[in-house]
């Protein structure tokens, strides 16, 4: 048992090491620095159309982002379509057609779709915003930063620009950049979790942890289901021998945001407090939401070993193999147990 307490802790410190280098917080990209419906109403509105064009192109697609936000991709890009085809100049369309087409994995489409909301609505920030983002993602950032600077100039009270900005310094490697990228966007959206989480990495990066740490801290009491932030903050309490704190953090951001990493993040701290049947139903809760953790099945079936419950280690190592027969640990546990 001595020796998995010691591995234990061994990972949680990495953990800490892992997540202050972890990819950024979630790219801004379904819908752009705005509220596309009430952005779409209100260019409508100013326009003074008519009654038909409002239910035959502008209804269609406030349906679509709706359907969109609701994870019905297909669904929504037919309701585009419907609005295009009344208008095919229809910016909140393309874009919308842009958005649906990202989250499907179609880039060359989305890319399209982009390009035509750039060319019907160059006066829009959002989408020079999504393809840059887009571009992000493909790992063209050469290519995306203009297009920023172009969103931005567009609307410079946008704070998810300034916060994309921010990410694209922090890719660079540019700290300092990008931190001021990030105050900038929180000073117009205190409550922009994401860019909150990003300015605690510059911070870490820049060897300031109590900045990173502050930073952490507000990002969870704002949004306490942010999984980054609660994996960071937790390390960093277990770190600092404060595992009460990381447990009470942890609880509090699996009622509001279930996710397999904080259980099994959990499950760990559990174990090294002596907590072991915890430990064991916090695995077991990491699996259940997603089978594929096989980090989650080993540190279970390690669970059940240390706690001579070795039938249940057999099963668990048995679902470990199929799922990945040269499984090093599953092996060598196997091995132990003689099976």
């Amino acid at each position: 048992m001595k020796y998995f307490k010691l591995f234990l802790f061994v990972l949680v410190t990495g953990v800490a090491l892992f997540a202050q280098q972890d990819p950024m917080g979630s790219m801004s990209i379904e819908y752009g620095p705005y509220d596309i419906i009430g952005t779409a109403r209100s260019s409508t509105e100013q326009r003074f159309v008519s009654i038909e064009y409002y239910e035959q192109v502008v209804q269609p697609v406030e349906s679509a982002h709706f359907a969109a936000r609701n994870g019905e991709y297909e669904k929504a890009i037919s309701l585009f379509r419907e609005s295009l085809k009344k208008d095919s100049t229809y910016v909140f369309a393309h874009n919308g057609m842009g958005n649906a087409y990202l989250k499907l994995g179609d880039l060359t489409r989305a890319e399209y779709y982009f390009r035509k909301a750039m060319q019907f609505g160059s006066n829009y920030a959002f989408p020079y915003n999504n393809l840059a983002n887009l571009y992000m993602l493909q790992d063209r950032r050469s290519e995306a930063l203009p297009l920023l600077l172009t969103a931005l100039n567009l609307d410079p009270n946008s704070a998810y620009v300034y916060y994309n900005v921010g990410n694209y310094y922090l890719h660079e490697g540019n700290n300092a950049v990008a931190q001021s990228y990030y105050l900038k966007a929180l000073k117009l959206d205190k409550d922009l979790c994401d860019a909150r989480y990003n300015l605690a990495l510059t911070y870490w990066r820049q060897n300031r942890p109590a900045m990173a740490v502050s930073e952490y801290e507000k990002t969870v009491k704002t949004c306490p289901g942010h999984e980054k932030a609660v994996l960071n903050l937790a390390a960093y309490y277990l770190q600092s021998r404060q595992p009460d704190k990381a447990l009470m953090l942890y609880r509090q951001a699996l009622l509001i945001n279930p996710q397999s990493e904080i259980y099994l993040a959990m499950g760990h701290a559990l174990y090294n407090q002596n907590y072991y049947k915890d430990a064991i139903k916090a695995y077991r809760e990491a699996i259940a939401l997603d089978s594929a953790n096989i980090r989650a099945k080993y540190y279970l079936a390690l669970s059940y070993y240390e706690q001579d419950m070795l039938f249940s280690t057999h099963e668990i190592l048995k679902q470990m193999l199929e799922q990945d027969p040269d499984h090093e640990g599953a092996k060598e546990l196997q091995n132990k147990i003689g099976l």
